[in-house]
């Protein structure tokens, strides 16, 4: 028609592509990775959603006992931290590190503490170990329940991968969760994993002696982790500051050679993280645990507190003798203020 002949035809010239892709700052570049329509999601509707969740947080919240105010959520642990720096000489092209085996560094294990608003973990942490089936073996199961005995403050499951499925996080609710909350109402809240959303899981399990359901369960929007999660935002770094601390200890280092001297094994993961869950288990970490409340805006206070580099590894402590009298200092312990070599606080 008339109409359409007379619309400007406009065909743009190689030169002029080039301009534009120039001035714009638009290049080619390889796909890292794709994000479905959930993911796809602009940081404005993840902020705003994120503020609406740590205002219902806040409201609801008061109508519970702090210690009643329950967080929890998974995190990654290596068999053998990763160390991706070194010293070496200037210039040098190819550095090279020996850690034992490299399987350690590349398989991982899941661990699962739970906070309260008032400070305080719960009485057991939740470890999920990676084994060849989805069960111990009888010979490993034997080794697993004498550790146990030791380390009475975890509870241990296996999987294939290493993480957790929903029947294992069942399992935690089952042998962590109930046991501290027993009949009282509480308020749990967990990320938008969906192994951990179905609501009449939380209902068949954690009920009261009259048969009530006690969990007032509420989920972080997705994407909102980061923000609005206690554990991710803050609690979990020191977590890995004890892993790391204890896992490059130079008294393991230097024996690197020895492979019955590394702390890769499953009995290591359970030993270690039941040190870590006893350290940070201390009264004097109280007022960190709420920081991770306040950080994540779900709670309106804050208090001076000591996180574990300055509590449990001061600068001040390396010079120092341990109370065996017989080798240098590692860790001042977060209970009992003792100075302690890693074969007393690791070993002995």
């Amino acid at each position: 028609s008339e109409e359409h002949t007379n619309v400007f035809h406009f065909v743009a010239s190689s030169t002029w592509l080039t301009n534009f892709l120039h001035d714009y700052r638009i290049s080619n570049r390889r796909v890292v990775r794709y994000v479905s329509k959930k993911e796809a999601i602009t940081p404005e509707v993840v902020i705003k959603s994120a503020e609406q969740f740590q205002t219902l947080i806040q409201a609801i919240s008061l109508d519970y006992d702090p210690d009643f105010v329950i967080n929890t959520d998974q995190t990654g642990c290596e068999y053998r931290v990763n160390v991706s720096r070194t010293y070496t000489h200037t210039g040098e092209k190819l550095v090279q590190l020996y850690i034992g085996d490299l399987n350690k560094v590349s398989h991982s294990y899941t661990a699962q503490y739970s906070l309260t608003k008032s400070g305080k973990l719960l009485n057991k942490v939740f470890v999920c170990l990676q084994e060849f089936s989805d069960n111990f073996g009888v010979r490993v199961q034997k080794d697993v329940d004498e550790l146990l005995e030791l380390c009475k403050n975890v509870v241990i499951t296996c999987s294939k991968s290493g993480k957790l499925t929903t029947s294992l996080y069942a399992q935690y609710l089952e042998n962590v969760a109930k046991p501290y909350v027993g009949d009282n109402l509480f308020l749990f809240i967990v990320d938008s994993w969906g192994g951990q959303k179905n609501i009449q899981m939380y209902n068949e399990i954690l009920r009261d002696k009259n048969n009530k359901p006690t969990c007032n369960l509420q989920i972080i929007p997705p994407k909102c982790t980061p923000i609005c999660q206690p554990c991710d935002v803050y609690f979990y770094r020191q977590v890995k500051v004890i892993i790391k601390k204890i896992q490059n200890c130079p008294d393991v280092i230097s024996q690197s050679g020895d492979e019955s001297k590394q702390l890769n094994t499953r009995a290591d993961a359970i030993r270690i993280q039941s040190l870590t869950h006893y350290l940070l288990s201390a009264p004097k970490f109280k007022c960190m645990l709420q920081y991770a409340w306040y950080a994540s805006k779900l709670a309106d206070d804050r208090e001076i507190f000591l996180n574990v580099n300055q509590l449990c590894f001061p600068s001040n402590i390396y010079n120092k003798t341990c109370v065996c009298g017989q080798h240098n200092s590692f860790i001042k312990c977060s209970w009992c203020e003792k100075i302690l070599c890693f074969q007393c606080f690791y070993i002995n």
